[in-house]
């Protein structure tokens, strides 16, 4: 890298706060070709980002990063690991900073650096809690909250969900965070990232149940890449399908999580839901739904079924996240 030009452009931007491409490439008098060159190199020593999509792409410095110093002594090498495993910060920039790493970040975003070993060992102390009261074979049982909620009126034999979609004062889960950024970016990576991690938890629990169908809640709101349409081309499921859809009597579409009180979600489900597929023997059947909220989709859907199937078949349902206090909605 040719150090007069590159610092050229770091100066340029550093005037200019941000500088395109294009820009730089008549400041400096060459080709885009060359600016693009030099631009890599920065970016790859981390003195400067990319920011936007084409056609508006900017360059502009890095920020300072300020690390954050842990003593390895303090920590064993079992939380350093569970902390990796774990832990995902998602910044301002969508950076994805998984670990120790994210969580120094997350430390810093609230002014406590001077706690950071006993909030790592809170954490993890946090999660051995969950894993220990919850978690059966790294999923989690929310039935008897579905039934608190429900009562005499529930259809679903059992829910099930990969992991709270937040926690307290440590914020959303590494599954929460995939979902509402793989959602409202419409990010293909990130699903293939909650594949990866959902994809023996859900097989392990097919096969435990005995599932014979499986069923995808229908999207609300229109978006290129939707998520659950992505997440079922995507998950390996050999099984038979009940296909449902979401239907409205005029063109406004009214997404589940919006509703306020468990009576409108009941309503928006039973009046917007329905069957288009033909299926008549009694098999146990796995609802499957990103995240649940009031649990009132995944309970008239299973009533719906019900309906056509009898009682003699089993419904289970299975959604990646769901609020870590009752059924509170979880929003985008």
């Amino acid at each position: 890298m040719k150090t007069n030009t590159s610092q050229k452009i770091i100066e340029h931007i550093k005037k200019n706060q941000r500088s395109r491409a294009h820009d730089l490439a008549l400041f400096l008098g060459i080709s885009s070709v060359a600016v693009h060159k030099q631009l890599k190199k920065l970016i790859e020593f981390g003195l400067i980002i990319k920011i936007g999509r084409p056609p508006l792409v900017y360059y502009q410095l890095a920020p300072e990063k300020l690390t954050l110093t842990i003593d390895p002594n303090k920590l064993s090498k079992k939380i350093i690991s569970q902390i990796n495993e774990n832990y995902l910060y998602i910044s301002p920039l969508g950076e994805l900073l998984y670990g120790l790493t994210g969580f120094s970040e997350w430390v810093k975003k609230i002014n406590q650096e001077q706690y950071i070993i006993p909030l790592i060992n809170e954490y993890s102390s946090f999660l051995n809690k969950i894993n220990h009261q919850y978690k059966k074979k790294g999923i989690i049982d929310a039935t008897n909250k579905l039934k608190q909620t429900f009562l005499n009126d529930l259809a679903v034999d059992q829910l099930f969900y990969l992991d709270f979609y937040s926690l307290p004062k440590f914020g959303k889960t590494k599954i929460g965070q995939l979902v509402l950024y793989a959602k409202q970016s419409q990010n293909l990576s990130l699903i293939k990232e909650l594949v990866k991690l959902s994809q023996d938890k859900l097989n392990n629990l097919i096969k435990i149940k005995k599932i014979g169908y499986i069923c995808f809640i229908p999207h609300t709101i229109p978006r290129k890449i939707q998520f659950l349409k992505e997440y079922e081309r995507l998950i390996d499921i050999r099984l038979p399908k009940i296909n449902l859809a979401k239907i409205y009597k005029n063109n406004i579409f009214v997404a589940q999580k919006s509703l306020s009180t468990l009576q409108e979600g009941i309503i928006n489900a039973r009046e917007t839901i329905v069957i288009t597929n033909g299926f008549n023997d009694a098999k146990n059947i796995l609802l499957i739904d990103d995240a649940v909220g009031s649990g009132s989709t995944m309970n008239e859907t299973a009533k719906k079924i019900r309906f056509l199937m009898g009682k003699s078949c089993k419904i289970y349902g299975f959604t990646l996240v769901c609020s870590f206090k009752g059924f509170d909605v979880v929003r985008e």
